[in-house]
């Protein structure tokens, strides 16, 4: 068996009790550094490395002027080079199978909510990825969501910048308006970047008076 990240092979020592066990296909030397987070003093609510000038976290006052927040929002890990790579994998290179090393790092339960959504893709980036990367993690995981949301986005976002993603139109549409009222909801995105994807999403959610709304990424960049 090989490491799923580094594909160096694993050293697995067989016994009675590991035997009728899955195997972790992630070795201790790639868990740990993609565990790892970068020095620096950090945005308190989106998790982003500030420079020094910075009293308060511009991403967030930025999405203060024109969202309504998350109660929380969590991030799983750093989105330093490695996990650049990993995450390229994953979503560009058709990688899927590295959907198992990031479940890795998510918790089993999320008892406090009453529905967990992952963003959506498009029908044109699925009929080209051929994946949800959000949902196939959950899956991944064993974790039950629900597809409240629908989006007709195509463009990529990595390719525009803040004030560009701000300017279009909310690409989002509620696809299940029956499971959010009174609901506590947990959004799922992979990768959190300046937050508007997800702040869009949350916008149309809220539409719907749901008792609360968090947010969960598998990396903040």
């Amino acid at each position: 068996m090989i490491c799923y990240c580094c594909h160096e092979a694993l050293a697995v020592q067989l016994d009675i009790v590991n035997l009728f066990s899955k195997q972790v296909p992630l070795c201790e030397k790639c868990r740990r550094e993609i565990s790892v987070w970068r020095p620096g003093r950090r945005c308190a609510s989106c998790h982003r490395r500030m420079s020094d000038e910075e009293v308060e976290c511009l991403d967030c006052l930025f999405l203060l002027e024109r969202y309504q927040p998350p109660g929380k929002t969590t991030c799983l890990l750093d989105y330093h080079e490695m996990n650049k790579m990993l995450f390229h994998r994953y979503k560009f290179m058709g990688d899927c199978a590295l959907a198992e090393i990031i479940a890795m790092f998510l918790p089993g339960h999320y008892g406090e909510y009453d529905v967990i959504t992952p963003i959506p893709i498009s029908t044109q980036r699925m009929t080209e990825r051929g994946y949800n990367q959000t949902a196939m993690v959950l899956d991944a995981k064993g974790i039950q969501y629900e597809e409240l949301l629908g989006t007709s986005r195509v463009k990529r976002q990595s390719e525009l910048g803040k004030n560009d993603r701000s300017r279009q139109e909310n690409p989002f549409f509620i696809s299940r308006p029956a499971g959010i009222e009174g609901r506590r909801i947990l959004v799922v995105d992979d990768i959190y970047t300046t937050g508007i994807t997800v702040h869009q999403a949350m916008e149309k959610l809220h539409a719907f008076r749901p008792a609360a709304i968090d947010v969960l990424t598998f990396s903040k960049a």
